[in-house]
């Protein structure tokens, strides 16, 4: 009534999305008994624009926007929002469009009506570039090359369906240039951080989200599988499940993004990843067949075993081949229950797997293994069948009951396997987390003990470790020079004989240094007569001055007292059984040393190199851990038969079971053992 009054004086236009009522409006201008003005009708399509309305030969609408979201039940869904399953990949010819010109920023583009503006670019990849407009929509505009006629049926084809869920960025409207050829599609707009780039790198996780705990990934677990069970229940296999594709904003807000590329009836997905492709389309090429439901269920898994345990693929393995060969082979090295092929990877990963819950370890062992119950492609887990496993997990963690019995699984990356109740534990003295006691010394963890302070060698300015275990647990001193340069030191640079006494003698590269450093002449004498010459000892026919058997003892054997103090092996050995310096055993010892061995061939050059070595291999034996196991096994083992092999002047067997002592500890030593 007041469009027909005031239309006799007004220009009027209705906005309404009133089907109905528009179409009694427009039949106003069809009165011919008079004479007003036009009336114009226009509603808000679903870019935000007035435009007309335009209806079907049946005088139903068209292009209406979608604005109610059905739910996802399979009973739901009408012929219109579901597409056909196709057996065979499509025939269309795949040959370039002809596209006089590709828009860009600043210019206008085109729905089949209406203008839309593309403004900044946000985003550009191998097919196309991505720009925001005046709606509320982005842009995808293809470049000229990958702008094919197989792709533009192929957008028409999803366009042709009822497609909407909530942060699946799904074409919306196909685009044309102003000479209507087509040049892409408007979409929704996306937001967060990629998968890839966040979840799956443990800093950019802690960085990105950093209140996050083990409930928020497992909420996120189930935000994805209802956007896929969306997805699939219409048939659309979404073939590249890509972690580069995800968006994450929040547990609870997820976008999907580069949707064209998903596999609609007989168009298929032409990308894939290797560690998302099931076995048995594994080195396959995508554009050459169809996938199945099976197919996706495997990538689909994968997916969610990777939020679980963030980034980490699940045929990732100590020991294994490349991953290909481990997805064909399905060598899932993550144990159930006794089962297991010993090759779990290092690090975090084994804890964490021992922290989910009985039911997720079963379906992804299942899943993963090959021989289990949902390892083949008929047999695998639906979206629909992981969503109560992971909602049964969720309602676990936020009732409590997950954390009553073990407080770290409700954490994101525990520091040790779940509690074991027949187990106690204590916690680590430096790192502070929960350990079993077996697996601590002295109130340390093995993590902690294996860690420590990092220095320089003096000499070649190499990186040492000075293990927390050397500190705490052996009481060691940290070296100034790294093995290398400790071997390198006692190596023997020069030989020659002594200008006094005519013995040989050796001079090692440490020593060499240090006369050289200081600006020293190297010694032409060996070490007893330059001690003899210092103690105004020597006489002029090079003989020794008559002083106690175990002084003459001392000097030969280069030690710097009377007493034994130089605490050689066999010194320290009987020092520990109570034995004093002028024991029988050492006095036949030393005896056996100045009276047989230094007068053989080699006897000089054993002896020293065994005073260079042994103050160093001593002080290593002291400060062990199993200091009173060496000194009883060296005793057993070695001191006792080298002297019955004296006694009965068994004096070559004797040497060879010394030696064989001496290599024993040195080659504990230098290996860092106990």
């Amino acid at each position: 009534m007041v469009f027909t009054k005031f239309r006799m004086t007004h220009k009027l236009l209705l906005i309404t999305q009133d089907n109905d009522l528009a179409k009694d409006i427009i039949a106003l201008n069809s009165n011919k008994s008079v004479r007003a003005n036009p009336v114009h009708v226009k509603r808000i399509n679903q870019y935000g624009f007035l435009s007309n309305f335009t209806w079907n030969a049946d005088n139903t609408k068209n292009d209406s926007p979608k604005r109610n979201k059905r739910q996802n039940n399979e009973e739901d869904l009408d012929e219109d929002e579901v597409f056909q399953i196709c057996k065979s990949v499509t025939t269309l010819d795949d040959s370039r469009l002809v596209v006089s010109h590709i828009p860009a920023e600043n210019e206008i583009v085109y729905t089949s009506r209406d203008p839309i503006k593309l403004e900044s670019k946000v985003a550009a990849g191998g097919e196309g570039i991505i720009y925001t407009t005046n709606t509320p929509y982005v842009a995808k505009i293809y470049k000229k090359e990958n702008n094919t006629k197989r792709k533009y049926e192929k957008i028409k084809l999803m366009l042709s369906k009822e497609i909407e869920c909530e942060g699946v960025c799904y074409p919306v409207a196909a685009l044309y240039n102003s000479n209507k050829e087509f040049v892409g599609y408007m979409m929704p707009k996306a937001k967060g951080k990629e998968l890839q780039k966040s979840i799956f790198i443990k800093p950019l996780f802690l960085k990105n989200f950093p209140n996050w705990k083990k409930r928020d990934t497992v909420e996120l677990c189930i935000t994805i599988l209802e956007k896929i069970k969306y997805l699939h229940d219409r048939n659309i296999v979404m073939g590249d499940i890509n972690p580069a594709n995800i968006l994450v904003v929040s547990p609870k807000e997820v976008y999907f993004v580069d949707t064209d590329s998903y596999q609609v009836e007989n168009f298929p997905c032409p990308v894939g990843t290797n560690n998302y492709t099931a076995p048995e389309i594994q080195r396959k090429h995508f554009s050459d067949f169809l996938r199945t439901m099976g197919n996706e269920n495997f990538a689909v898994a994968t997916l969610l075993f990777m939020i679980m345990l963030p980034g980490k693929p699940p045929y990732s393995q100590q020991g294994g081949e490349d991953p290909i060969n481990n997805i064909i082979k399905m060598d899932f090295s993550y144990p159930f229950g006794d089962s297991s092929n010993k090759k779990t990877p290092d690090g975090p990963w084994r804890y964490i797997w021992s922290h989910l819950t009985y039911d997720l370890k079963k379906a992804f062992y299942n899943t993963f293994r090959k021989g289990g119950d949902y390892s083949t492609e008929n047999t695998r887990l639906t979206a629909d069948e992981w969503l109560p496993i992971f909602t049964y997990y969720l309602e676990l963690l936020d009732s409590g009951k997950f954390g009553k019995q073990d407080k770290m699984s409700e954490k994101l990356f525990p520091t040790r396997h779940k509690k074991n109740p027949n187990v106690e534990y204590t916690t680590c003295k430096l790192c502070g987390n929960e350990v079993s006691e077996n697996q601590c010394q002295n109130g340390i963890c093995r993590d902690c003990l294996n860690k420590g302070e990092v220095y320089r060698c003096k000499k070649c300015g190499k990186e040492i470790l000075y293990t927390n275990y050397q500190k705490y647990v052996k009481n060691a001193k940290r070296f100034d020079v790294c093995p290398e340069c400790f071997e390198y030191g006692n190596k023997v640079r020069i030989r020659q004989n002594c200008v006094d006494c005519g013995r040989q003698f050796e001079i090692t590269n440490n020593q060499y240094d240090f006369y050289t450093r200081k600006g020293f002449d190297i010694p032409k004498r060996c070490k007893s007569c330059r001690d003899a010459k210092k103690n105004r000892s020597y006489s002029s026919s090079g003989g020794y001055s008559s002083q106690t058997t175990h002084t003459t003892s001392s000097h030969n054997s280069g030690s710097s007292g009377s007493n034994g103090s130089f605490c050689f092996i066999s010194t320290v050995i009987c020092e520990y059984f109570g034995k004093d310096d002028n024991c029988v055993e050492l006095s036949t010892l030393r005896g056996y040393r100045d009276n047989w061995l230094r007068n053989q061939p080699d006897g000089q050059q054993l002896i020293a190199e065994y005073y260079n070595n042994a103050p160093f291999i001593v002080s290593k034996l002291k400060t062990s851990a199993n200091y009173t196991y060496y000194c009883q096994y060296l005793w057993d083992n070695y001191l006792q038969p080298c002297l019955v092999f004296i006694e009965n002047k068994q004096f070559e067997s004797c040497k060879g079971l010394y030696i064989e002592m001496y290599q024993y500890l040195r080659g504990i030593i230098l290996k860092g053992g106990d």
